[in-house]
């Protein structure tokens, strides 16, 4: 019995290694630094907000939100409903900023450790299932979502659970880890569709998972309620969003990186793929086609409405890891293709090889809110595929509410992702010329009337972001208009009225 144990382990510390060097090894200057895992300009901040959200609005499935759009509220749908659970029992633990690292640090491990008991399912040999393990769970793909902070992005387990259910053939438990997989990531969701219908060629009890979509029916019924006003995109910007062909920049270099956009695959896997000379080569083509964003495909119902046709990407790795395992256990040096695909992936992907971090902390001026805040300036909607310069106010606007928990009037566009306008837009609208991103020339005076007459209490000017033409016309008319100070500092201050 203890040769067989010793033997085990002599077989799985390879994965072992793997998983926990890929799920904290690049994470580690941001968790030194006590700072959040993931770019504080891009998708970071609204996903820790959300987080923490869900996880206050328990128990549940929540599609609306008060701490928006103020006084009505508005339609809200947490991305990853699964991390919103975990959460609502973390936070009585630890803080936020903790819980979160630890769900992003969770997450990578056990993408990474799940798609090789997936591998394994599957007839892969050790060395095959760790190299499998290494394209799928350690893709620029998944670590391109850790980076830009896209809380459903990094749990690629789900659908490797589903696909180690298959690969054991537990087709009626397969719809479980199916669900799991629709209610984890939309996207992956839409990835498990295609792979089931490919598996049903190889045996058709793989349609049992199918009954999966009903188990996720609940979440999908919220967020449609939610954002009833989605709609598809125009060609051009889909395609945009799609796999773009070429040869990338390293993440590594300076200037602005695609992020979590990136479709990479690297020399050292497609050489392993095609040296395997298997049909998932071939059957790997279809996603890779579709993540191109174009053809008549997206003109069908549901196709047309998606959004970030890259992440079919998922489908293709999925597909060309066995025969990426499959050469690495032919091959007597075999094991080395593991470690090869990692370090390639991290050195010449287009995806940053460290994970950034972002400012945890809470400021001061925080605990002088104690009403319905107005945040200056606030978010601005951008068309879909141009960058948004206003992301970076979520920091201010969602993450600093997870301390003082008051409302704001703002409603955040989420990536242009269906949200109506709420009744309060016209006099938000009024703050316009406030706010140099809208393109509106300073206002000669303002008059602050109808925001207090929503019943606004407290508002936050953040001087350096208005510029100083804005920042004195809003401190000076809120001062003559009777706003007291409740908090001054060089780049922000606390105007109130009660």
């Amino acid at each position: 019995m203890g040769w067989r144990i010793t033997m085990s382990m002599g077989r799985l510390w390879p994965i072992c290694v793997l998983a926990v060097a890929w799920a904290i090894g690049p994470a580690i200057p941001a968790l030194l630094d006590g700072r959040l895992i993931g770019h504080g300009h891009t998708d970071l901040y609204p996903s820790v907000w959300g987080l923490w959200a869900f996880a206050e609005s328990q128990p549940g499935l929540p599609n609306r939100t008060d701490l928006l759009g103020f006084p009505e509220g508005m339609g809200y749908y947490y991305s990853s409903p699964l991390k919103g659970w975990l959460a609502a029992g973390l936070l009585r633990l630890m803080d936020l900023p903790a819980t979160w690292n630890l769900l992003v640090i969770a997450s990578r491990l056990a993408t990474v450790l799940i798609s090789y008991g997936a591998a394994r399912a599957w007839g892969l040999g050790s060395r095959g299932a760790l190299a499998a393990a290494a394209l799928y769970g350690c893709s620029p793909f998944f670590h391109g979502y850790a980076v830009e902070g896209i809380a459903e992005g990094s749990d690629g387990w789900t659908l490797a659970l589903w696909l180690w259910a298959i690969g054991r053939h537990r087709f009626r438990l397969a719809a479980v880890p199916f669900a799991f997989t629709v209610m984890s990531s939309w996207y992956l969701g839409m990835v498990a569709v295609l792979l089931v219908s490919l598996a049903a060629l190889w045996d058709r009890r793989a349609l049992w998972s199918l009954i999966g979509l009903g188990l996720a029916w609940p979440a999908l019924a919220q967020f449609v309620s939610a954002f009833p006003g989605t709609a598809p995109l125009q060609d051009g910007i889909r395609a945009a969003m799609g796999a773009q062909i070429g040869i990338p920049s390293p993440g590594w270099n300076p200037g602005l990186n695609p992020f979590a956009i990136n479709t990479y695959v690297g020399g050292v896997a497609l050489v392993a793929a095609l040296a395997s000379r298997t049909r998932w080569v071939v059957a790997a083509v279809v996603p890779a086609i579709l993540s191109l964003g174009v053809g008549p495909i997206y003109d069908l119902p549901v196709a047309e409405l998606v959004r970030f046709p890259y992440r079919w990407h998922a489908a293709t790795l999925i597909l060309l890891a066995p025969a990426v395992g499959i050469t690495a256990d032919r091959l007597r040096w075999g094991g080395i293709i593991a470690p090869l695909i990692v370090i390639e992936g991290l050195l010449l992907s287009p995806v940053e090889p460290v994970l950034p971090g972002a400012p945890a902390d809470i400021p001061a001026y925080v605990d002088h809110i104690d009403g319905p805040v107005l945040e200056l300036p606030g978010p601005v909607a951008m068309p879909p595929g141009k960058v948004n310069r206003s992301r970076g106010r979520a920091r201010y606007l969602m993450y600093h509410q997870t301390s003082h928990g008051q409302a704001s009037p703002w409603v955040p566009d989420f990536n242009s992702v269906g949200v109506s306008p709420s009744s309060t837009a016209e006099i938000l609208g009024t703050l316009n010329g406030l706010d140099k991103l809208t393109g509106t020339a300073p206002p000669e005076r303002m008059d602050w009337g109808p925001i207090e007459a929503l019943g606004i209490t407290h508002i936050s000017v953040h001087h350096l972001r208005l510029g100083r033409e804005r920042n004195a016309i809003a401190v000076s008319s809120l001062r003559e208009q009777g706003w007291t100070t409740a908090y001054e500092a060089d780049d922000v201050s606390v105007f109130t009225k009660h």
